[in-house]
Parts: C-alpha cells; sequence; structure tokens
C-alpha cells in the first residue's frame, strides 16, 4: 500500500502547487481560514500551519482579518524551471489532456441540463472570455465557470475530478507562456461555434457533446502539438519521465483502515474469501498492506460492523452471510450515511464515463480473453460487473483515466450491502445477464454496443439502488440522485 499522506501534507502541496500553476495568481488572495477549514475538512490548526509554511517560503502574505494573499516573487522565480518540468512530463500532461478530453464532454452535458446559466456568477466573465479567446489569464473565468456547472450539477464527484485535473495541468504556463498555444489552439479548427457558453446553453445534448468533444479534442491536439514544438526548439531537451497523477475523491476523510476495509470487501464480493472461510491472520494482513496490526484490527471491526466477518477467539477472523438487517444500522450513522451517498455518486459517475473507457478497450480483447470471461461468467456466484471491469481496466493505456475508474470503482464496495444477500440474487442475475450479452456484441465485433451495453448495467445497478434505498430504508436523500440519460 502506497505511504500514507498526512492532511498537513496534503493541503501543504495542494495550495502550493495552485500557486505555482497560476491558478491562483500573484495579487489574488486565498480562501479564508474558515473557507480553508471546511473545503479540506481540517482544523483550523492544520490550516494555519499549512498557511505560516507557505509564508516562510515566500509564496504569500499575511496580515491580521484578511485573507492572506499571493505574492509575486516565488511564481516569477519558478517560471525559468517551469518549462523544464513540464517537458519532462510532457508525455503525462498529454495522457492528462486527453483523459479530460474524453471525460469533461458527457460530465459537463450532464450537470448543465436544464440549469439557468445565465445566473450563475461566473457566466458573464465566462461569456467574455469565450468569445474573446484565451488571451493571458483569459482561461479562467471559462475555468471557474466549469466548476460551478460541475458544483450545483447534483455530484460532488464531478467537481472534485475537475479540481483535480486544474491542478495538474499546467494550463496557465500553456497560455501565459507558449504563443505558439495560443496559435495552434486559436486556429481554423475552431469555430465560431466552439464558443463554450454557447455550446453549454444548448438543449440537444447529443449536440451539446458532440461540439464540447471536438472544443476538447482541439485543446488536447493543441498541447500535444505545443509540447512537441518546444521539446524541437529546447536544447538539451529533458528525456521524458512520468508524472504520477493522484485523485482522492475522500481527501481530507481517507485512512489507511478504510482502504483497507474497501480492498477486503471487495474480495469478499467477488469470491476471493468466500462465506465460511478465514482471512489471513491478522500480521499476515499486516504484512501485505504494510500497516501495523492495530490499523488491521481497526479494520476487521469496521467489516465486522458491517455484518460481513465475525472474529472468533482463538480461531480468527471468519466470513459470514450478510445480515441484510445491518443497513438500517448503517444508514442511521451519519458517516454511513456519507458513505451510501458516496456510493451511489459513484455508480453515477462510471454510469457517465465507463462507455468511453469500455469503447477505448474494445479493440484491444483477444479472443482469448473473451473465452476466459465467458468461463469465469459461468461460474457460481459470479459478479460479472466486478470482473468485466476489471478486464477493461487492463486495457486503459491512459494512466489518468486508469486512477479515476479505479477511484470511483473503490467507492462502489458499500453497494455489497444490496448487491450480494440471498434475497436480491435476482438483480444480480438480471445484472449478469446484461454483462453476458454486452460482450457477447464484443465477440461478434460491435463494440460500439458492446460499450453501451456496460454503461446501461451501471445505470440499472444506480436505478435499482436508488429504488431500493427509498422503498426499504426511506432513505429519502438519494431522491434527487439522476439517473444519466441516454442520447
Amino acid at each position: 500500500m502506497e505511504p500514507q499522506e498526512t492532511k498537513f501534507s496534503f493541503i501543504y502541496h495542494e495550495i502550493k502547487q495552485l500557486i505555482i500553476n497560476g491558478q491562483i495568481p500573484p495579487g489574488n488572495r486565498l480562501p479564508s481560514s474558515r473557507m480553508l477549514c471546511n473545503q479540506y475538512h481540517a482544523s483550523r490548526y492544520t490550516i494555519n500551519r499549512v498557511l505560516e509554511v507557505l509564508k516562510d517560503e515566500g509564496f504569500i502574505d499575511i496580515k491580521p482579518r484578511l485573507a492572506p494573499i499571493v505574492l509575486s516573487g516565488k511564481s516569477a522565480s519558478r517560471a525559468g524551471d517551469m518549462e523544464f518540468d513540464i517537458l519532462r512530463k510532457r508525455e503525462s500532461i498529454v495522457q492528462l489532456y486527453k483523459t479530460f478530453g474524453l471525460l469533461l464532454p458527457p460530465l459537463l452535458v450532464f450537470a448543465s441540463q436544464n440549469l439557468n446559466l445565465e445566473i450563475m456568477p461566473h457566466y458573464k466573465q465566462a461569456l467574455k472570455a469565450s468569445r474573446l479567446g484565451l488571451s493571458r489569464g483569459g482561461w479562467r473565468p471559462s475555468s471557474k465557470f466549469i466548476k460551478e456547472i460541475l458544483e450545483i450539477g447534483g455530484n460532488p464527484l464531478l467537481a472534485n475530478l475537475f479540481s483535480t485535473f486544474e491542478l495538474h495541468n499546467n494550463l496557465s504556463f500553456f497560455t501565459e507562456e507558449c504563443p505558439y498555444f495560443l496559435e495552434t489552439f486559436l486556429g481554423p479548427s475552431l469555430s465560431n461555434a466552439d464558443v463554450l457558453v454557447d455550446i453549454l446553453k444548448g438543449n440537444d445534448p447529443a449536440v451539446k457533446h458532440r461540439q464540447l468533444a471536438h472544443l476538447f479534442q482541439t485543446l488536447s491536439d493543441s498541447i500535444a502539438a505545443t509540447l512537441e514544438h518546444l521539446a524541437g526548439i529546447t536544447s538539451p531537451c529533458p528525456a521524458p519521465s512520468s508524472a504520477s497523477f493522484l485523485w482522492r475523491p475522500t481527501r481530507g476523510k481517507d485512512y489507511f483502515y478504510t482502504r483497507i476495509v474497501s480492498d477486503l470487501n471487495q474480495k469478499i464480493g467477488n469470491g476471493e474469501y468466500p462465506c465460511g472461510t478465514y482471512l489471513p491472520y491478522e500480521k499476515q494482513l499486516a504484512h501485505q498492506y504494510g500497516v501495523s496490526v492495530s490499523t488491521i484490527r481497526k479494520a476487521l471491526g469496521e467489516l465486522a460492523q458491517r455484518g460481513f466477518v465475525k472474529t472468533l477467539n482463538a480461531k480468527g477472523t471468519i466470513v459470514i452471510e450478510p445480515d441484510d438487517s445491518r443497513v438500517n444500522q448503517v444508514l442511521s450513522n451519519p458517516r454511513r450515511t456519507e458513505e451510501a451517498l458516496q456510493y451511489l455518486y459513484a455508480l453515477q459517475l462510471l454510469a457517465l464515463m465507463i462507455d468511453s473507457a469500455a469503447l477505448m478497450a474494445a479493440p484491444k480483447f483477444t479472443s482469448k480473453e473473451l473465452d476466459e470471461l465467458c468461463d469465469t461468467f459461468a461460474r457460481q456466484d459470479t459478479i460479472c460487473i466486478i470482473d468485466i471491469f476489471e478486464a477493461i481496466l487492463k486495457h486503459i493505456e491512459w494512466k489518468p483515466l486508469q486512477t479515476i475508474l479505479t477511484e470511483a470503482f473503490r467507492l462502489t464496495e458499500w453497494g455489497h450491502y444490496i448487491a450480494y444477500y440471498d434475497t436480491k440474487k435476482q438483480v444480480l442475475q438480471n445484472l449478469n445477464e446484461q454483462i453476458i450479452e454486452a460482450v457477447q456484441h464484443l465477440r461478434e465485433g460491435n463494440a460500439k454496443a458492446f460499450a453501451s451495453g456496460i454503461r446501461d448495467c451501471y445505470r440499472y445497478t444506480l436505478e435499482h439502488a436508488k429504488k431500493y434505498m427509498i422503498k426499504k430504508y426511506n432513505f429519502l436523500r438519494v431522491s434527487s440522485i439522476r439517473i444519466p440519460e441516454i442520447y
């Protein structure tokens, strides 16, 4: 398991990166300490420590009763190093823009449907910037406008994901330091119909998706061309090396033991640890996950509370048949309620992006792999949606897309509550049949039908989970969660 990042280091590195990347330009103020506490789910003490370190390093200045202001010195001194860093990370940056060029169109179409965009705070600024083009700093209003739309779209994961893109995209460098990029991006391939705000105000989701896809494809191509141009005129040009892309949708609320719970929960659900078998001993699990025995005990206690395992004295921890009655107890706990909502949000996000991933992976499946998948599907108690997701993920070459899919899928482990009981087997059977049918389309060479079929499986799962949680557990908070429409 990867080293755990402390809350302090996470907040420090994120705010510092926002300043370095130009997301918060010199002369602008950071949010207030109280707003930062709410944003990062952190104490005032932690936020103040972060701000003091940034002040000591010369990134900000702090005055009593005023929000910290960003200083210009550090940003200017970094400008010379930034081009070298970006060229070194050029392959990762291209993958990042390709990933978000693929994902942002369906997310924005979904979030902007039936919204009155004209009343949003950054509408006028974004409209002006969008029509004038990406002049120096002109990208910021459009970026803020996109984030506002995703925030109001009803799923907090969407804006969270876009914030991560902003953190890694280095867009200020391209728009403010690279004239070649602006010449390329604003060239003949971009028409008046590609003005972002005008696209988002459209009513036809299919047209909006097509226009947004063209806009973001042009952006991605321009970034790639600019990096190639810079590499050609820079001597010596640094050798490309991979840059890590991290998306932590549970940032500030994520702990080692929760990730262990998620992993063990997944293994119980997919049959790796079937009912009646014992989990590895605590010391073995501690070694496997690289954590202390006390962390493992906390994770096992969580699983026991959920009703998936039971610890027997002198014997170990055995996997047991889940108890359906536990769900009511779970939903009465505020933290568990948040997990349940996050499960549905993750399903919604996967329903919006899985068809693009499946379509990308489809040509890479071999006949042997498809035969092996069908053999797996034929086994008793198999959960095909897990198997097909893992198979698709293996064929995704873009690291950012891999990370996003993996983290979204990890959030769906809460669904074991409503998917793996005997009384729910009919639902699983229906879902398995849909997956098998989708894979059959792939065997016949129809990649588009395969991708659509996988998407429909996630829509079906989301719709069933939402109805079930309202009907049986009176969990009315999920009523507003929308099922993504097909267009």
